[in-house]
């Protein structure tokens, strides 16, 4: 067990101007249960009374213990508040609109006041989608984020009693968009008030058998102060901030736990944005060309996630077989005599090594078929074990200079098969499993992690899209999850400041570097990968 010192929190919910009350309760407690090093107030704070809220706002009423509140929930209060957070006294403070909070005891504490916005937009007590969104954005950034000690609404997240063993005993107003909060960033304890009391059974924030196993969720709903119902309104815990805690102890599994209750949220609003992209990009009348790992995308992907194409009308057509690109007119066959040539590091029999357009670093490249092939999936055994050899070479490569080898396949939108190779610090490598599924899991992506005896062809049928990952520590995954797939995922989670630290190169396109200096970095690549060059080998034996 962690030695840390537990943090010890009490957490209150909407307290409309009854200060007397809660400051009588919590002194009661402290003296009996404490001392307590914070309270954490969610929903409305202030009340009716212009002169008591005046006598806290000015610090005329202390609080017993350093107190923390959310923004206003309603016009009326708004006045008492400022745009950022403030500090009305000593032992007062407004956290803000939204935002994480560190706090001195090492609890990181998340925050979004007030309640949601309808179609006219935001006004200043209330949140919408963008608000979320840019509360998540440095989550997503970070691919070592594990996750929140503690998040703090005004308003419950829709459907948090899905799947529970207990039920609220009303129904409560959610949010949709406090849903995705929680799930993008994991709390390990989530208060909300406007509502009644109900402390959820706790909730996986993985799945069983498919994900590495991470910290539950305990949602707590707490009645306003001194309610007429005699509900719950304080509620009293101790918690070691998850920075201090083990792996072992973090993900120790209540034989009460449930399954996360918001997956059907997620993937609603991952069609939802999907949509929109669309429409928006029709209405541009514009189109992306992608050249590293892309295809062209001038139109919609038409299969849905049941493997069935879409004819014209709506309706659904058996799947055809897909149309075969030209030698001539691919990218990557060696026969097409547009084919970058000075990007290429080695030509083995049946598979060539190069650098890509705009690399992550001065070593990542892509083994490609010479024969025009899809994937991995659609190869004969033969160009397979190429591809694998080449992966042992450079490998081996990278070992000499204190370097893993990361690997992956994105067999989604393109016509040729590539796998990607990069390389990073041996230093950076413990946190690669990691940031790759939490990356997976914030975009609601399903990963599934291969057995020792299981190939992804043995997993996926020719023509099928997926996405396949292979790490230093032996872990192999994939996903056929392809509806909405982020095309550059790949490059985003390495590009990531836990890994390589190069978050501007996660579209190629921004990475180009001409092709003098492309010429050189392959010249340069081919020269240290020459000791390990079983091509060469080859070609002495010819």
């Amino acid at each position: 067990m962690s030695t840390e010192k537990a943090v010890k929190v009490l957490c209150a919910g909407d307290v409309n101007g009854k200060f007397t009350q809660l400051i009588k309760r919590v002194n009661t407690v402290n003296q009996k249960n404490g001392p307590f090093d914070m309270l954490l107030c969610v929903g409305e704070f202030f009340g009716p009374n212009v002169e008591e809220n005046e006598k806290v706002a000015s610090g005329e009423i202390q609080f017993p213990i350093s107190t923390y509140i959310l923004g206003p929930c309603c016009p009326s209060t708004s006045q008492h508040y400022t745009e950022d957070s403030m500090e009305f006294s000593p032992s007062l403070t407004y956290l803000g609109k939204k935002g994480i909070l560190n706090s001195a005891s090492g609890l990181s504490i998340g925050y979004l006041s007030g309640i949601e916005a309808g179609a006219n937009g935001a006004n200043a007590f209330q949140f919408d989608e963008k608000t979320v969104d840019d509360l998540l954005m440095p989550v997503r950034a970070s691919s070592g984020f594990l996750g929140l000690d503690i998040l703090l609404t005004s308003m419950w997240p829709s459907d948090v009693w899905k799947h529970s063993q207990n039920q609220p005993p009303e129904e409560v107003e959610g949010s949709k968009s406090i849903s995705r909060l929680a799930a993008g960033l994991k709390p390990r304890y989530h208060f909300a008030g406007r509502g009644c009391h109900y402390e959820r059974s706790p909730y996986r924030n993985h799945r069983v058998l498919l994900e590495p196993a991470q910290h539950v969720t305990r949602f707590i709903g707490l009645a306003t102060v001194d309610n007429l119902k005699k509900e719950k309104w304080l509620y009293a815990f101790s918690i070691t901030p998850l920075k201090k805690m083990n792996r072992a102890e973090l993900t120790v599994q209540p034989p009460n736990c449930s399954e996360f209750p918001y997956m059907h949220i997620l993937e609603e609003y991952v069609i939802s944005q999907r949509e929109k992209e669309l429409k928006e990009q029709h209405e541009k009348g514009g189109a992306q060309f992608f050249y590293d790992m892309e295809a062209n995308l001038d139109e919609e992907d038409p299969v849905d996630r049941g493997g069935r194409r879409k004819r014209p009308g709506g309706d659904f057509q058996p799947r055809q077989p897909a149309k075969q690109l030209a030698p001539d007119s691919c990218w990557f066959c060696l026969s097409n005599v547009d084919a970058e040539k000075h990007l290429i590091v080695t030509v083995g029999n049946l598979c060539y090594m190069a650098m890509p357009k705009g690399p992550l670093t001065d070593d990542h490249v892509m083994v490609m078929s010479i024969a025009h092939i899809q994937s991995l999936v659609a190869a004969p055994q033969e160009v397979r074990d190429e591809i694998f050899k080449f992966r042992d070479a450079f490998s081996l490569m990278c070992d000499k200079v204190n370097k893993v080898l990361v690997i992956f396949e994105r067999n989604y939108k393109t016509s040729h098969l590539q796998v990607q190779m990069v390389a990073v610090s041996k230093s950076r490598s413990k946190a690669l499993r990691s940031s790759f599924f939490n990356a997976a899991q914030l975009k609601n992506i399903e990963m599934t992690l291969l057995n020792e005896d299981q190939q992804i062809w043995d997993l996926v049928n020719e023509g099928q899209p997926y996405f396949y990952l292979e790490l230093p520590d032996g872990t192999r995954a994939m996903t056929r999850q392809m509806a909405n797939f982020p095309l550059q995922f790949g490059r985003e989670v390495l590009a990531s400041s836990s890994l390589l630290n190069c978050e501007e190169k996660v579209d190629w396109k921004n990475c180009l570097i001409g092709k003098e200096k492309e010429t050189e970095l392959t010249q340069k690549l081919a020269q240290s990968f020459k000791p390990f060059d079983f091509t060469e080998e080859d070609s002495d034996e010819d």
